[in-house]
């Protein structure tokens, strides 16, 4: 499996299966995650993250807008999108849509990816699901 494919295995068992167990093959075991400037986490917390997301947007849905790939490392461009129908880290749902984009940076050695970082647009996620005022409103 090449790297590329590797990271893409994730935003699709993820981000479109909804699998959170699935991803687990794809990375090490000492995996290490930083997530919008949290963590960082290992592999575990990652999961919880996941499950979270999952239960405040049963619905979400990955789109790799880009993929780029070079010395070990794999970069995407990443479209999420989904409704909030349920809570989300204690926020009650809103039954509105979201939609925003993410960069992934997957170092994969070994075909499992070893470190990772993420950088996505909370910030307009929490403004269309309307619990932060947007620019203007």
């Amino acid at each position: 499996m090449s790297n590329k494919s590797v990271s893409a295995s994730f935003f699709e068992i993820y981000g479109n299966q909804h699998d959170v167990e699935g991803c687990t093959p794809l990375f090490a075991e000492d995996a290490v995650i930083h997530f919008n400037g949290s963590g960082p986490l290992n592999f575990e917390g990652y999961k919880q993250v996941g499950y979270a997301f999952l239960a405040g947007f049963p619905d979400i849905k990955a789109t790799i807008l880009d993929q780029f790939e070079g010395n070990g490392k794999v970069a995407s461009r990443v479209r999420w999108s989904g409704t909030h129908t349920g809570e989300f880290n204690g926020i009650p749902a809103t039954g509105r849509p979201f939609q925003n984009e993410d960069i992934t940076i997957d170092h994969v050695v070994d075909g499992q990816i070893k470190e990772r970082w993420t950088i996505g647009d909370l910030l307009s996620m929490m403004q269309q699901l309307g619990i932060i005022p947007a620019p203007g409103a």
